[in-house]
């Protein structure tokens, strides 16, 4: 049996536990997450990966950090083959590094060395990337630099957003995962060192990354739509208030007037002009308002037309 100490917190890692829980092969003694924090309108909640240990009664911790003396010794009491870490978020420190040296494995979800850093996937979409990869790689104590151990690579269609995305790439991670745990020895010898010259990197999102900008392209502006579906939200300012837009397509048949408003009824939805011609918004939230498709929208709501939006 294989001893393994989870660490993670979103729900993109729920897949990757799930698989390694309900393997035969695979002991998930001790799972590690965020302590619990104020999310959804000040709730206090913990995370997706508590949750789902809680439900299936398996130990879980929320320490503030895991680079303690005390943490360490747990886990060798644990006896803890691999450290397995999927958007856990803390830093992994000197002692964890060097008590379990090349055994701590992360699932980075890009062609790494390619995207480092925090939102690789949001970053694929708004480059308009066409594959992207689900990586297993060594942790070291640099970012997202270990040696890769597996790479699976993921087409990115043009129907996908960030949520379909996740999906794919949790789905193909976590299979990926469990076979770099089942033949490590194996994927081991065979490692592949990254190439730190081709390394590029991706910052933290942030709520202000989801301004729409009228001047850009309608693929960039399509691009921002499809990485920010789940947060932010790409918006543009109406009237005052940040209008949200979380589905559109490129416009035909129109010039690029940046910002204008070419249509705003129910046949042709909400028609913006960009850089180089239009997008039409098929789906938008009002504050204070549930996003709906923008037809249902406009048969009860009004959007003036031919006027143009500003960037600020």
């Amino acid at each position: 049996m294989i001893n393994i100490c989870f660490m993670g917190n979103p729900k993109f890692a729920v897949r990757t536990l799930d698989v390694l829980y309900n393997d035969e092969n695979i002991d998930v003694k001790l799972v590690v997450s965020s302590p619990d924090k104020k999310r959804n309108r000040g709730k206090v909640t913990p995370t997706e990966i508590k949750k789902y240990a809680e439900d299936k009664g398996i130990d879980v911790l929320t320490p503030k950090t895991v680079n303690s003396p005390e943490f360490v010794e747990g886990l060798k009491e644990l006896d803890i083959d691999y450290i397995v870490v999927v958007a856990f978020g803390q830093l992994i420190g000197k002692d964890l590094l060097e008590a379990y040296e090349d055994r701590i494995i992360n699932l980075h979800p890009s062609i790494l060395p390619a995207y480092r850093g925090a939102s690789p996937m949001q970053f694929s979409l708004l480059n308009g990337d066409n594959v992207t990869a689900a990586t297993t790689m060594l942790i070291e104590k640099g970012m997202d630099s270990g040696d890769i151990l597996i790479q699976e690579e993921v087409p990115i269609e043009d129907s996908d957003d960030y949520t379909s995305l996740e999906e794919k790439l949790s789905e193909i991670g976590a299979k990926a995962i469990r076979k770099t745990i089942l033949n490590f020895d194996e994927v081991y010898k065979n490692r592949e060192k990254q190439d730190d010259s081709q390394a590029t990197f991706c910052t933290k999102i942030t709520k202000d990354m989801g301004r729409i900008d009228w001047n850009k392209s309608s693929s960039e502006i399509i691009n921002k739509i499809r990485a920010f579906v789940e947060y932010p939200a790409a918006f543009f300012v109406y009237e005052g208030s940040n209008v949200k837009v979380y589905k559109a397509e490129i416009a035909q048949g129109y010039e690029g007037k940046p910002g204008f408003v070419y249509e705003a009824n129910p046949k042709e939805k909400i028609v913006i002009g960009t850089k180089d011609g239009a997008i039409r918004v098929e789906k938008i939230q009002f504050p204070g308002k549930k996003a709906m498709d923008t037809k249902s929208f406009l048969m009860g709501n009004t959007f003036e037309e031919k006027i143009t939006l500003a960037n600020e």
